[in-house]
């Protein structure tokens, strides 16, 4: 954490039209707690930039870490700790720009894990005390980005229930990044219904609504530590948490998300039951907001004419546009999804699923959806090892690579690999959807 007071007083408007305050210190010797503010290392840069527009009067100014977290009332981290954070950082970028001619893009990532604390905690110790209900704060929330929040919320489900063994009440407030995150709004309404939440809250809040917590945990830096590049996502939060990844069976690991509160419109609802009665349907996701893990255009396109004629079975929707594209198979439902929720309504009524890696299939996890994902930058051990109805095609660009200390076990997850996307078989993608096949073929592994 980032811990920091300001020049002068400001309000910043989030999404949700929230109003952050930020007042400046009276001209005392000491600073009340309620003047200084904490939130994450991006979070405070996308303070200043914001300041900068406003004015040169507005500034901010660090205050130390130290000086805040050894106070009394102050609560104690647990999970595996982000201390001295402005400090660390400050140094790799000190180094990063001294050999920026002499150190490799693919390698400056790593160097950077060098800075982050990743020493294993013990979650029970660290929560050892007389209290018989305890409050918690995950500063920086979870996730980045839709796939990876929802992997987040599960491991957030199974430290409630790790420490519900210990405590009669517990309560977790996840907090967000607000000042310059057009998501927030989205990422507080996917939050804010799951029963182990208790609030979710923006960034950045004082040092004195800090101190009303036992305990917090630090995602300041997560997305840059080793272990979260290296495991599946929940894997990363559990080590991440204190808790024995290892220990926690598979079966636990299922992505669970409370959708009862959300009402489809009527007329989506009407239109995929007119769908439903025709036979089944088949969800076909080729792009995602990172252009390096979509399909490309053009091949997108040949694959939805090939999915046409070759599954004979299924009619094909799709949620995002496919400019000047008709088939009487085809089914555009992009205007009808509008949010989130929409898009997660109609993924739970398809009956198969082909995406590329984006947050499509870790939504369909939720619902059990056979699905099929095109990976082309990751090695999908890390993204599916615990999706029993996901089956993996690669793409084999040759760009994978592994600098980490965690060893996984190798499971059978690739069926296919293929040398670029125009030699993508729809044939054999089609075969991995069929229950029986795919079942017999997830004990091999075959090239193409």
């Amino acid at each position: 954490m980032i811990f920091f007071k300001v020049t002068e007083n400001i309000n910043i408007k989030i999404t949700d039209g929230t109003l952050v305050k930020f007042l400046k210190p009276k001209k005392t010797s000491d600073v009340p707690l309620e003047n200084i503010y904490c939130t994450t290392y991006d979070d405070v840069d996308s303070i200043r930039k914001i300041f900068q527009k406003i004015g040169a009067k507005y500034k901010l100014e660090i205050v130390s870490e130290r000086s805040i977290t050894t106070q009394k009332d102050f609560p104690r981290e647990i999970g595996v700790l982000n201390t001295n954070e402005y400090e660390l950082q400050k140094q790799y970028k000190r180094i990063k720009e001294e050999k920026a001619d002499f150190i490799p893009e693919e390698v400056a990532s790593d160097i950077q894990t060098l800075f982050s604390n990743e020493k294993p905690q013990n979650l029970q110790k660290q929560v050892a005390t007389f209290k018989k209900g305890i409050k918690i704060a995950i500063v920086g929330g979870v996730g980045r980005n839709i796939g990876e929040m929802i992997c987040g919320l599960n491991a957030v489900r199974i430290l409630y229930e790790t420490l519900k063994k210990e405590f009669k009440s517990v309560k977790i407030d996840l907090m967000y990044i607000s000042s310059d995150n057009k998501y927030y709004t989205r990422d507080k309404d996917i939050a804010k219904n799951e029963p182990y939440i208790n609030k979710v809250l923006p960034l950045a809040v004082s040092v004195k609504k800090m101190c009303e917590y036992d305990f917090y945990i630090d995602n300041s830096l997560i997305a840059e530590t080793s272990f979260y590049q290296e495991l599946p996502f929940i894997d990363a939060y559990l080590y991440k948490f204190a808790i024995d990844y290892k220990s926690i069976p598979s079966s636990k690991k299922h992505n669970q998300l409370n959708l009862s509160l959300y009402k489809p419109n009527e007329e989506l609802v009407e239109q995929l039951n007119k769908l439903k009665q025709k036979g089944k349907i088949l969800l076909f996701h080729p792009y995602s907001a990172n252009i390096e893990r979509s399909i490309p255009k053009d091949i997108a396109v040949k694959l939805l004419e090939k999915l046409i004629k070759k599954a004979h079975d299924y009619t094909i929707i799709s949620a995002i546009k496919f400019d000047n594209f008709k088939d009487d198979n085809f089914v555009d439902l992009s205007n009808r999804s509008k949010s989130f929720f929409d898009f997660a309504y109609i993924i739970s009524r398809a009956d198969s699923i082909i995406s590329c890696d984006t947050a499509t299939y870790h939504i369909a996890d939720i619902f059990f959806i056979p699905t099929v994902v095109i990976f082309s930058t990751v090695d999908p051990q890390k993204r599916i090892k615990y999706y029993t109805c996901t089956k993996a095609v690669e793409i084999d660009n040759s760009k994978f690579k592994n600098f980490s200390q965690f060893i996984f076990d190798k499971d059978s997850l690739v069926l296919y690999k293929f040398n670029g996307w125009e030699n993508i078989k729809i044939k054999k993608i089609l075969k991995l959807l069929q229950p029986e096949l795919s079942n017999r073929d997830s004990r091999i592994s075959t090239t193409s």
